[in-house]
């Protein structure tokens, strides 16, 4: 995003703030808070959220579910998108996604990365990766957010 400056996390401490603010101001559980996601680690141009193996995301075979690596990427992305443009005070709506499901795992956790594509005014692409704890690619997705002036709650 060309002369702009993003508000992305530039450490894990800003990030693991962040989220607890955000899910504070909320104020009820939602799907991060059913996926288990905590903050595994920011940079300044992309962050991260881990997401542990439990039972109620897997297959039956003891393995992700494909909801499961999608909702851990789309909240990672969202996150990224609220936290670039946290300036505009608008959120993030998903209007387009497309995964790829390459690999699974029985790892005891996953780690979904986000970075920003492009962004604009009104819109962010953000790409997102999910790696199981030994770094094999699980899934590679993009989204695209339409910035909103929705506010919180139900």
């Amino acid at each position: 995003m060309k002369g702009t400056t993003l508000a992305i996390s530039t450490s894990l401490d800003e990030l693991a703030a962040y989220v607890e603010a955000f899910t504070a101001r909320r104020g009820f559980d939602d799907i991060a808070a059913t996926l288990g996601l905590i903050p595994h680690a920011a940079d300044g141009t992309s962050i991260s959220l881990r997401m542990p193996l439990q039972d109620a995301l897997a297959q039956a075979n003891g393995m992700y579910s494909a909801a499961a690596l999608f909702g851990a990427a789309d909240i990672t992305g969202t996150f990224l998108a609220m936290q670039a443009y946290a300036e505009s005070e608008q959120f993030p709506l998903a209007v387009q996604s497309n995964q790829n499901y390459l690999s699974n795992s029985k790892a005891e956790y996953a780690v979904a990365a986000a970075r920003v594509l492009r962004g604009g005014g009104r819109v962010a692409v953000v790409e997102v990766s999910v790696a199981d704890a030994d770094g094999r690619l699980l899934m590679h997705a993009t989204f695209t957010y339409v910035l909103s002036g929705r506010a919180l709650g139900r």
